[in-house]
């Protein structure tokens, strides 16, 4: 609100405006002046719902007007008790289940100078047990983690064994699965939501490394299917922060798989057309490529039987959101037919979309990906690390290198695949079924072989859905480096 000084002087700005309109008009000719409508305070978060981990958290996206505020410009406060909370990074986090509210205040100057103090509605956070400790209807000895990845010397994993859905407290054996050994882990107490304490076991690790686990029960085992924990020696990233809560239109982009190798001579073909048809710079942002090297003992090979997967036989071979694919024909062919792949697969709106934090040390890559649907339906994510700028010489049947250079640098290499769902089937770890607007995350972790050069790895990420028969990529994405933050793109 303007103070009584403002409104003066808005009042004699007025006077004088009538007094040089003298003559030319009756008062009713002239418009009252229109006040500009005052900047608003928006506060808003991330995520309404958050795990009770100590890592899962909670982002405040705080701006006045067009102006995007951060830490230091504003004061958050526990609404419950009027107490001032500090939030370095904006982000909130907790591991104590419960409901939590808190509301912002941010203090600017009026038009005069003086000093308004703006307070934000109160914004509710809840809290929620990581693990489900209810009965489920599993069959069998099963064993739940409330986290395969944490921080060393700052986190921990907790178990949750299961047989036949309900969980256990006791009679069970827990072995190092590589001494095939009795650990004697602690234990700490959790509570269900009908307020039962369960005493369950906990790993935590000083240093980085990856450890796993069987367990035993009575004549039953999980030694086919050990838990796996890695202890990274940096925080496990944290969900994304999403600027448009609101929105579930996603840019679209279609996953190229071309599968190609060294020794095939007819692939220089179908590398040609692809730096074509992608250094077009409309093309280039409607895919993202990998290039799978399985062709005949290929020094780039993966070790993953992606090809049989994917239903090829014949190299050069470019798939398209692991649905359609296309063969070589010429170099003109290949272009045309790559161009009207990526358009058809572009053409509808993609039903989901991805964020992703990641970071990496130690040879160890983490990165905390975010789905977020735009249609209801049944999700799965994977991630797959590939390398540029590896060396080796190609054969070559005829394709000219004045078109596109020479063919011996390959580029978009797939070193691991993180999307197995199944033996044979990569289309990637089960999400569940998501509503329209809703999220779910997935953590990565990926082992980085030492001579792979780093700065020369990206991340692709791919959601897939199903149309009932099977399931195909609906969006996919590509990073620039193994650390840093994609956040959802809009259209």
């Amino acid at each position: 609100m303007k103070s009584l000084k403002s409104i003066s002087i808005l009042a004699a700005i007025a006077m004088c405006a009538v007094s040089c309109l003298t003559g030319k008009g009756s008062d009713e000719d002239i418009p009252a002046p229109v006040p500009p409508a005052p900047e608003e305070l928006s506060v808003k978060v991330s995520a309404s719902v958050i795990y009770a981990n100590g890592s899962d958290a909670a982002v405040f996206d705080i701006s006045y007007g067009e102006q995007q505020l951060t830490a230091d410009d504003v004061t958050i406060y526990n609404a419950d008790d009027d107490t001032e909370v500090a939030m370095p990074d904006l982000s909130f986090s907790t591991a104590t289940p419960g409901e939590y509210a808190f509301y912002v205040k941010y203090a600017t100057a009026s038009d005069d100078g003086e000093e308004i103090v703006l307070t934000s509605e109160v914004i509710d956070i809840t809290a929620i047990t990581e693990i489900f400790l209810g009965r489920t209807d599993d069959e069998g000895l099963t064993v739940k983690l409330s986290s395969t990845v944490f921080q060393a010397g700052e986190d921990r994993a907790i178990f949750v064994i299961r047989f036949n859905g309900e969980v256990l407290e006791e009679g069970y054996e827990i072995y190092d699965a590589q001494t095939n050994t009795i650990v004697d882990l602690p234990t700490m107490t959790l509570t269900d939501e009908q307020g039962k304490n369960y005493e369950l076991p906990v790993y935590t690790a000083d240093e980085p490394g990856t450890r796993s686990f069987w367990v035993s029960y009575k004549v039953h085992t999980t030694v086919k299917t050990p838990s796996t924990i890695t202890a990274v020696s940096f925080p496990v990233p944290m969900r994304p922060g999403d600027t448009q809560p609101d929105n579930t239109s996603f840019k679209h982009r279609a996953l190229l798989i071309q599968f190609t190798g060294l020794g095939c001579g007819y692939c220089p073909y179908m590398i040609a057309a692809l730096r074509t048809v992608l250094a077009d710079e409309a093309y280039a942002d409607n895919a993202v490529l990998a290039a799978s090297h399985e062709y005949s003992g290929d020094p780039f090979d993966h070790g993953a039987d992606l090809e049989t997967s994917m239903n090829v036989s014949t190299y050069p071979t470019v798939v398209v959101n692991m649905a359609t694919s296309i063969g070589n024909y010429s170099y003109t062919g290949n272009v045309n037919n790559l161009k009207k792949l990526i358009d058809d697969a572009v053409s509808a709106p993609a039903k989901a979309g991805i964020s992703v934090r990641m970071n990496v040390a130690d040879n160890t890559l983490v990165a905390r990906a975010t789905v977020k649907a735009g249609q209801t339906g049944e999700y799965r994510i994977g991630a797959w690390l590939v390398e540029d700028g590896l060396t080796g010489r190609q054969a070559n049947y005829g394709m000219s290198e004045d078109t596109t250079g020479p063919f011996g640098t390959h580029d978009c290499v797939l070193r691991i695949l993180d999307s197995s769902m199944s033996r044979g089937n990569f289309t990637g770890h089960s999400l569940g079924t998501l509503n329209s607007g809703d999220l779910a995350d997935h953590l990565f972790v990926m082992n980085l072989n030492p001579e792979w050069v780093q700065e020369n790895c990206r991340l692709i990420l791919f959601v897939t859905t199903t149309n009932g028969s099977y399931y195909s990529v609906t969006n996919a994405i590509a990073s620039d480096s193994l650390t840093g933050t994609m956040e959802f793109e809009y259209e």
